[in-house]
């Protein structure tokens, strides 16, 4: 056995969005608890992501953050179970039923077959051959359903077998997270978390409204880009208090919607100054139907993102620091600490949607056109993936600047 080892965590998320209600899930008060909980911590993860130097665009699966930290969890002890638990607000959860309320949870929200709609969740431990992991915890895994692996990381065969791995559950979104120096002989366990999602929209955009637009990365430059538009009747709220426009677009079966949060006065950092899970959560209630012309960039966001530091300013440090991490769950000793955390999500939000749901919204615009809410997505955005029954927020993130050439508006 090693001296000291190092873990590495790797957590993917992939979304194809091509451009949710029903009947309830019944879910334990331990379930509700914990989506509540995944949900503060979202919102404390995204801040500090734009919080970090040169974070432009952002896309993130905080499920997925917090389902890779509850197994580490599992292995540790002391302070490092401590800092985990605060800072993903697991207060609420009983202590005794947090491990089973995720299993429960990733049984609600995975592998339910719907047309034109996939979600699949999926975890994967990969344990180094010469390292010394404690049945138990290979045991303690399997509430999580993870994929055990045992690999040798001196060969750097290794990288490029996680990496297709990943690649096959996350639709080949994500080919290459690891880098061949990214994992060595010292590396003890590589803790693996991926969520994707594919789906149409409710009532899709037709692409022969797709034209190309300025979109204002600021109130003077312009990225030229390509829009989508629609008219019909969606959720939408306003907040005068920060002149925000909220508008819900489901996905088919209406269980899943992403919402987008739109500043009328440019001011995206006002918006996230206030962002907190009871301003997010009031924010997407009372919102009424309403006839709305939307006008909104087709695009695709791809961000890897480092997590240490972020993890750190929310309280956990222990476990990054091979003298004060107690993962002794995970070896029997003190000689585990984490290396690194590393997450990578994709977007791509495009036209496509299902022939019955253009037609609806065909049959829509012919209404009260004089009537309709002009919702103009020409500047940066906040946007989030929520699962509408059981309340938990599947991605989140913004957009702020398409790819293309920044120009004057003049220039354009």
């Amino acid at each position: 056995m090693f001296t000291f080892s190092s873990i590495c965590l790797v957590l993917l998320s992939g979304l194809l969005i091509s451009n949710v209600y029903g009947t309830a899930n019944i879910y334990s008060d331990a379930v509700e608890k914990l989506t509540a909980a995944n949900s503060k911590f979202a919102v404390d993860l995204y801040r500090e992501i734009i919080a970090q130097p040169k974070t432009v665009n952002v896309v993130f699966s905080p499920v997925s953050v917090s389902a890779a930290l509850a197994m580490v969890k599992l292995g540790t002890k002391e302070n490092s179970t401590k800092q985990i638990a605060e800072a993903l607000h697991l207060k609420d959860v009983e202590a005794s039923l947090i491990n089973s309320a995720f299993g429960e949870l990733n049984g609600l929200l995975f592998d339910k077959p719907k047309d034109n709609i996939t979600l699949k969740g999926a975890n994967g431990a990969f344990i180094s051959k010469t390292a010394s992991v404690l049945n138990d915890y290979r045991n303690a895994l399997s509430v999580f359903g993870a994929k055990i692996e045992d690999l040798d990381f001196g060969d750097k065969t290794s990288v490029s077998h996680i990496n297709k791995w990943i690649s096959q559950e996350t639709g080949d979104l994500i080919p290459n997270m690891l880098n061949d120096d990214d994992l060595d002989a010292t590396t003890a366990l590589v803790l693996v978390n991926t969520l994707y999602f594919t789906g149409e929209w409710h009532s899709g955009f037709s692409p022969m409204h797709t034209d190309e637009r300025a979109f204002y990365v600021s109130h003077y430059r312009v990225i030229n880009t390509h829009f989508m538009y629609q008219r019909g009747k969606f959720r939408f709220r306003y907040i005068e208090s920060l002149n925000l426009q909220v508008l819900e677009l489901p996905y088919v079966g209406q269980d899943i919607s992403m919402y987008l949060f739109l500043p009328d006065n440019f001011d995206l950092a006002s918006v996230e100054k206030n962002l907190n899970y009871e301003n997010l959560t009031n924010w997407i209630s009372n919102m009424e139907y309403e006839t709305v012309d939307i006008t909104l960039p087709k695009f695709k966001v791809e961000a890897g993102i480092e997590l240490q530091k972020s993890l750190q300013n929310l309280g956990i440090k222990d476990i990054f620091s091979s003298g004060q991490a107690d993962l002794s769950g995970i070896s029997g000793d003190k000689s585990l600490f984490v290396d690194a955390i590393f997450h990578k999500g994709v977007l791509e939000v495009t036209e496509e949607g299902s022939t019955a749901a253009a037609a609806t919204t065909v049959r829509i615009m012919a209404r009260s056109l004089d009537l309709a809410i002009r919702y103009f997505a020409d500047h940066p955005f906040i946007w989030m993936i929520h699962h509408n029954k059981i309340r938990q927020i599947l991605f989140l993130g913004r957009f702020v600047r398409p790819e293309g050439t920044e120009m004057s508006h003049q220039e354009l």
